[in-house]
């Protein structure tokens, strides 16, 4: 069975190359190599092999973005991790989101929980119906996701309204958020194909907001994120680990950089504890802009995140946490060389939810529930859907199978069942109170909410 992304913190920590600062000495000589490499090189229309000294770079689109980093590292300075994960990420025509080859399921290098079964959007499915009747059933409800991909989750939801006969269906609009045009074109075109039996219409990531729900399903876990490590002998006892190159040129290493006062303020504010001699820990400041931007897609309704992730203090624990969580993913086997083959590895690390609750509160969202996936779908509906999937009309051995599989790792707490579940109340304040009633909980949210530690 492939991997998924949940196993983390496990592994030792990363050799790190002797201290230096970001401000390291002149990279003219480097520069101007890999200005004639870019000038020459890239514009080979065949896969070649460069050297230079001892150091042979096979020409790959790997490599072409090895070049890229590299020659930004050369003439700016080591850089912050975040801009290299954003590099290594979503780098036009070469990032590991948007290139062509498919990232999730079995072929790809992680497997979510859409690609394992469709039990997900179905329980997603009854919690949408349930959010759009507290809304007073508006005459268009919008599915936004977050990291759609090729639409496996939105199909799954659309056949779970259909076989419930969920008026719902009559109002949904989807939403997709990708940057990958080769996956969202799939997307459009398995609901194109639909569309004759009354799928619900795609509408564009310009379109202007209604009620409906937003869900970020292991979306942002590859935000990019800064690393810090702990330094007793740094002017506020923590640097930040950057991204620099070797005396060669060519290979990439860890540096560290001393923070000015603002910055470690900021730092100290996002971890509320200082960091142990030589502890590495991740921080993302783009939560608080990627929820501003959700408030911005939908009016009212229900923003649903689900990641691996865990409470600052348990994510920076010393006794268990030194290495940090960051990890890459490459065909299903997790590494924490984090700096070798931008665009051909994901990655990520935890959700800080400390963070992310902090940024919701921000925004003017109100918590609904902190819960886990595995108490999710047993909430809503998870019994139902096996009993209809062994006994229904359409079940089948082989049904029967991927099922048993599937359900092995969606309510494992060890697993993909122990997934983090925040789901936050967006819109008036009548309709955030009948969100977040206590006394009448959505489908899969009784869980108590954890609080803001």
């Amino acid at each position: 069975m492939p991997t998924s992304r949940s196993q983390r913190g496990s592994a030792p920590p990363p050799q790190r190359a002797s201290r230096r600062w970001c401000n390291p000495a002149d990279h003219g000589a480097t520069l101007r190599r890999l200005r004639l490499l870019t000038e020459t090189e890239w514009r080979w229309s065949s896969p070649a092999v460069v050297t230079i000294g001892a150091n042979r770079v096979a020409h790959t689109m790997s490599n072409e973005l090895d070049l890229r980093i590299n020659a930004e590292i050369a003439e700016r300075g080591a850089i912050s991790f975040s801009r290299f994960m954003e590099r290594a990420l979503t780098e036009p025509d070469l990032g590991y989101y948007v290139t062509e080859r498919v990232r999730a399921g079995r072929e790809g290098d992680f497997i979510t929980a859409p690609e394992l079964h469709s039990l997900l959007g179905s329980a997603l499915a009854r919690i949408a119906t349930d959010v759009w009747r507290r809304l007073d059933e508006p005459a268009r409800f919008r599915w936004v996701e977050y990291g759609a991909g090729s639409g496996t989750l939105a199909l799954a939801l659309i056949a779970q309204l259909r076989r419930d006969g969920s008026p719902l269906i009559n109002a949904l609009e989807i939403q997709p958020i990708d940057v990958n045009t080769f996956r969202s074109e799939e997307l459009r075109n398995a609901v194109t194909s639909e569309q004759q039996n009354g799928a619900p219409a795609l509408v564009g990531a310009e379109a202007q907001p209604t009620a409906g729900m937003v869900i970020a399903n292991e979306y942002l876990d590859a935000l990019p994120f800064n690393i810090y490590v702990g330094r007793a002998n740094a002017a506020h006892g923590v640097s930040e680990r950057c991204v620099g190159l070797a005396a060669d040129g060519l290979t990439r290493v860890w540096v560290e950089r001393e923070l000015d006062a603002s910055e470690a303020q900021r730092v100290a504010e996002h971890f509320g504890a200082p960091l142990a001699e030589g502890q590495l820990a991740e921080a993302c400041f783009t939560f608080d802009a990627w929820l501003h931007e959700v408030t911005t897609r939908i009016t009212s309704g229900l923003v649903a995140v689900i990641d691996y992730g865990r409470d600052g203090v348990t994510l920076r624990d010393a006794s268990s946490r030194m290495a940090g969580t960051a990890l890459a993913y490459q065909g299903h086997r997790a590494t924490t060389d984090l700096l070798s083959e931008p665009g051909e590895r994901d990655l990520t690390a935890h959700v800080d939810l400390t963070a992310l609750r902090r940024a919701a509160a921000a925004v003017g969202l109100q918590p609904v529930a902190s819960t886990s996936q595995a108490a999710l779908l047993a909430g809503a509906g998870l019994d139902d859907e096996v009993d209809r999937l062994r006994r229904g009309p359409e079940a089948t051995l082989e049904g029967a199978i991927a099922l048993r599989s599937a359900l092995a790792h969606l309510m494992n707490p060890r697993g993909m069942g122990g997934f983090a579940v925040e789901l936050f109340a967006l819109g008036t304040p009548e309709h955030r109170s009948r969100m977040a009633d206590p006394a009448n909980p959505l489908p899969g949210a009784a869980a108590p909410i954890r609080p803001l530690v």
